[in-house]
């Protein structure tokens, strides 16, 4: 039996992290640009130097990994093998081989819904996009074609394999979720290290005795501070989630899924979102990919089949399937605030500012610390009426950093000490990746009070651990409208406001 979830939920990137009772102490650290993307790491240990050294294995790990498994890296094992001529042998390493025998092994269980042979159809599809001209279907099928045959056959020596095929290859879609277990593996093998969160570009892998609150939101109320979400608890198992909400390929105006079904050789168009949880990464990294692929009844079909796998589909026309034995209840929980009573409340007064920014990525190749921004509203004196949104974290490094938001700081300080309040407590988020953000502002101040008319100054500051601090201010005047860019910066590559008011 299918439960159907009432409302339009997505399931989002953002993973909050919350720990089972342990006897150990938690340690995070983020690092940006590592795979190409973010990688958190939260661990419960007897010490700050095991956690700490469970971070600096967690990395050698990945970079060991990545010169396996990359597809971006030419000098990578993986590259190497896919650049190999029809009929050659190739000697590869027991992971590579143990990787490859599961590609065969999922291919055969979704009936080919996952092949690592797309690669050949997304790359027809990029350059028709590029060209604004869908495929012919001449070139589809002879891709499809292509893509259908076998890549590769086995040796009798188990370290050699050989490419039967010129077809371009890529395991994108499976070999996240291996290296999300090796890491976690590798992390937990200290004996200090009670247990792990893992999430590398918002797939996530927990261990021990710890537990990771996976939140689940609205993409068409993908506002911080009006994001209603529900929530999933992951315990020793992992999670992944598939969907076209950020990557697609647009032609003529119109926009495709990246995700091509390797069968037809079409961008998939039934589901937005597909989150799977598994016992491990790598069956949830790619499960959420053929489950994506799949129609709903099959992959709910193939699901069922699968011991201790359960997954969220989200339909393109809205409704939200679950499996049986899915854990999330349909409750709730809000990730960036009420959002119904902000929604509510942006109605009531009739005003509603929409600020949008981009936090920047770094140009070079380095891995980077992401930035602590400030996002608020003060009044012609100066003082801060409002706190839109804190990117911060209140541990490792916590409070000490926080005046490095020099001038939100110093107006907090004034603030708390005639409000009383701490709206670091109710207002702060993790900071989060490089990326488009937006905020949602209905004209109350920090109490919930509808704000009188006049001059006030909407401003974003930026600050980075060894890096650079920018301060952007727009005045405007409460009660009229107005649209406008505000001049980007190093750390904020591009910020907007548009303020309207309901007569």
């Amino acid at each position: 039996m299918l439960r159907f979830l009432t409302g339009l939920l997505f399931v989002s990137s953002f993973v909050s992290f919350g720990f089972t009772a342990c006897r150990g102490e938690d340690h995070l650290f983020f690092h940006e640009n590592v795979l190409g993307t973010s990688f958190e790491l939260h661990v419960s240990s007897g010490s700050r130097a095991a956690a700490e050294r469970a971070e600096s294995l967690a990395l050698a790990e990945i970079d060991r990994l990545a010169k396996i498994y990359s597809h971006y890296d030419k000098s990578s094992e993986l590259s190497a093998f896919i650049h190999a001529l029809p009929g050659q042998e190739v000697q590869l390493s027991d992971e590579l081989v143990g990787t490859l025998k599961l590609c065969d092994q999922w291919s055969k269980a979704s009936g080919g819904a996952f092949n690592p042979g797309v690669e050949s159809l997304s790359g027809l599809w990029k350059d028709a996009a590029e060209r604004s001209s869908p495929p012919s279907a001449e070139a589809i099928a002879d891709a499809v074609a292509k893509v259908g045959a076998a890549h590769w056959k086995m040796g009798s020596d188990a370290s050699k394999v050989t490419r039967v095929s010129d077809a371009s290859l890529t395991l994108n879609a499976i070999a996240k979720g291996v290296i999300l277990d090796r890491v976690a593996a590798v992390v937990c093998a200290d004996q200090e290290v009670r247990g792990a969160i893992v999430n590398i570009g918002g797939d996530v892998r927990v261990v021990g005795e710890v537990s990771a609150k996976v939140m689940i939101a609205d993409p068409k109320k993908d506002a911080l501070g009006v994001t209603q979400a529900s929530s999933v608890l992951i315990a020793s198992g992992a999670v992944a989630t598939s969907g076209d909400s950020e990557r697609h390929f647009e032609i003529d105006g119109k926009k495709y899924s990246h995700i091509i079904d390797p069968r037809t050789g079409q961008p998939v168009s039934h589901h937005a979102s597909v989150t799977v949880i598994a016992g491990d990464a790598t069956t949830a990294d790619v499960l959420a990919t053929i489950c994506t692929v799949l129609t709903a009844s099959d992959a709910l079909k193939l699901v069922g089949t699968l011991p201790g796998v359960e997954c969220l589909l989200m339909m393109d026309d809205g409704k939200t399937v679950t499996s049986e034995d899915w854990p999330a209840k349909g409750g709730s929980d809000s990730d960036d605030g009420d959002s119904d009573d902000a929604v509510n409340e942006a109605e009531a007064t009739g005003q509603e500012m929409v600020v949008e920014f981009e936090i920047a990525k770094p140009s070079n190749d380095r891995r980077f610390r992401r930035p602590y921004v400030a996002v608020w509203i003060e009044d012609k004196d100066g003082f801060p009426v409002k706190t839109l949104s804190l990117f911060l974290m209140q541990n490792n490094p916590g409070p000490r950093w926080y005046r490095d938001l020099r001038r939100w700081y110093r107006g907090d300080q004034l603030r708390r000490a005639v409000e009383q309040t701490n709206v670091i407590e109710t207002v702060s988020k993790p900071t989060r990746n490089p990326g488009k953000y937006k905020v949602v502002w209905d004209g109350r101040d920090n109490d919930g009070k509808p704000l009188s008319e006049g001059e006030y100054t909407l401003l974003i500051e930026s600050a980075r651990e060894h890096g650079n601090y920018r301060l952007m201010k727009e005045k405007f005047t409460l009660g009229k409208a107005f649209k406008t860019e505000i001049k980007p910066n190093e750390e904020i590559s591009f910020a907007s406001v548009e303020y309207s008011v309901k007569k």
